[in-house]
């Protein structure tokens, strides 16, 4: 046990023998009731009280520790080790595809924790009942966990059955909702180099509010069927433009489609307002049920610029931007060589006939082969070459190529501890680029 270590243990003990004798005597006459956000916070403290202490440090100086605050986490973890028992470990339960570090699982739910908020709300409408575990947020996208009960699910229903879900949405109350449109509004100004007037900005915010369905519409992803119990992940891409944004999940009118071999296209497409696309057969749970909550402050992105120029693949590439988030990396390129685009169905052939020639096709397959896996603070290496993930390229007609690229975690990671990205086998240290967003333990 370190120093420091030692010195809080006894804080704690003399603080809640001093403070908190007459709690400690009362409390177990009854069932201690603590808020998801004090839980979250005690996980947080007990799991690394170092890490604890440093996220309340603001603008470089050390801020004093509240030990009555402290004390009191102390006192009631001592009478409520049961209680700690579920929390530890509940939000890997509740995302299991986030992923668990084998080697430190307690890292890995530390992180879902701290990004995450406990909802834990249910309701029963009939014979159905919703339960709405969580959500996890990591500034980016918004993620929940749902639980649904009913002895009347169709037989039919499996993972693998189209979902319809067109009725159900997440909606942010109109104030929240303004304000989320115009940061949305800004950033899509900037991205095309544009210089905002107060007019154009109303008029995106005024498009997007009466907008039916809504702005905000989740998709649902049915996880797992355990008889009479449907466990869906809810989705939806929701940007750190408000902060603790208070979101409504409606859930209603869930249903499938009777499967079709030749009805391949599933989609659901809206215009104008019309919808369009197949109908839903089967009924599988009618609802209403209304979720209300508000969502804690993520663990942000960090985003760093650069100039990194890397030879992967036999292509010469450029970095030129990178983001470390919780679940996920992205790197910005370019390629230095003229890019030849082509149809895919055609590429084969041309690239037999002109073996030299660079193709979009060529730079397409090693760009997902670029991202080899990055180094952590405590010198660990977690390796990424084997993970899937997306990108996005343009070719321009003089043979310029850029775009992006990215590749998802095993398991969740702070992006603050990240300090290195190997790409293409060269290790580029991130202190050696410039930061462009706080790292979210200084935040």
């Amino acid at each position: 046990m370190t120093q420091f270590d030692a010195l809080l243990r006894q804080a704690l003990m003399d603080a809640n023998l001093a403070q908190y004798e007459r709690a400690l005597r009362n409390a177990e006459a009854g069932e201690l009731e603590v808020s998801p956000r004090y839980l979250r916070e005690r996980t947080r403290l007990l799991a690394d009280p170092r890490t604890w202490e440093r996220r309340r440090t603001q603008g470089g100086h050390r801020a004093r520790l509240n030990w009555r605050l402290i004390a009191v986490a102390a006192a009631l973890l001592l009478l409520s080790a049961c209680g700690y028992a579920l929390v530890t470990g509940q939000f890997s339960q509740w995302f299991p595809r986030m992923g668990v570090d084998p080697k430190d699982p307690e890292v890995s739910e530390e992180v879902l924790s701290r990004t995450g908020t406990a909802i834990e709300q249910s309701q029963t409408v009939g014979n159905e009942t919703a339960t709405l575990n969580a959500a996890i947020w990591d500034g980016e996208y918004v993620q929940l966990s749902l639980v649904l009960e009913s002895p009347d699910f169709p037989e039919e229903l499996t993972k693998d059955s189209h979902i319809y879900c067109e009725e159900c949405s997440l909606k942010l109350p109109e104030e929240q909702l303004r304000e989320y449109l115009r940061g949305d509004a800004l950033t899509q100004f900037e991205r095309r180099g544009e210089t905002p007037t107060p007019e154009k900005v109303e008029e995106h915010i005024r498009f997007y509010m009466d907008l039916e369905p809504p702005f905000l519409y989740p998709g649902f992803d049915l996880r797992g069927r355990e008889g009479d119990t449907l466990t869906f992940d809810i989705g939806m891409p929701l940007n750190a433009y408000v902060e603790q944004p208070e979101l409504t999940l409606h859930v209603e009118n869930i249903a499938i489609y009777e499967y079709v071999e030749e009805a391949a296209d599933r989609t659901v497409r809206w215009q104008d307002g019309v919808r369009s696309g197949p109908e839903p057969e089967i009924p599988v749970l009618r609802g209403p049920f209304d979720f209300t909550f508000t969502l804690e402050e993520p663990i942000l992105p960090i985003r760093y610029k650069g100039d990194v120029e890397v030879t992967a693949e036999d292509i010469p590439f450029r970095f030129t931007g990178l983001k470390t988030a919780v679940f996920d990396v992205d790197v910005d390129f370019e390629v230095l060589a003229p890019v030849e685009s082509t149809r895919p169905e055609e590429y084969d052939e041309l690239k037999q006939q002109n073996p030299d020639m660079l193709y979009d096709e060529d730079v397409n397959k090693a760009i997902h082969r670029v991202i080899h896996g990055l180094w952590t603070e405590d010198g660990g290496y977690v390796d990424l070459s084997q993970r899937g993930g997306g990108s996005g390229m343009t070719t321009s007609l003089e043979g310029d190529c850029e775009g992006d690229v990215s590749v998802r975690y095993p398991h969740p990671i702070d992006p603050a501890t990240v300090t290195a990205v190997d790409l293409g086998g060269t290790r580029v240290e991130l202190s050696e680029l410039t930061a462009v967003t706080e790292r979210a333990a200084e935040k």
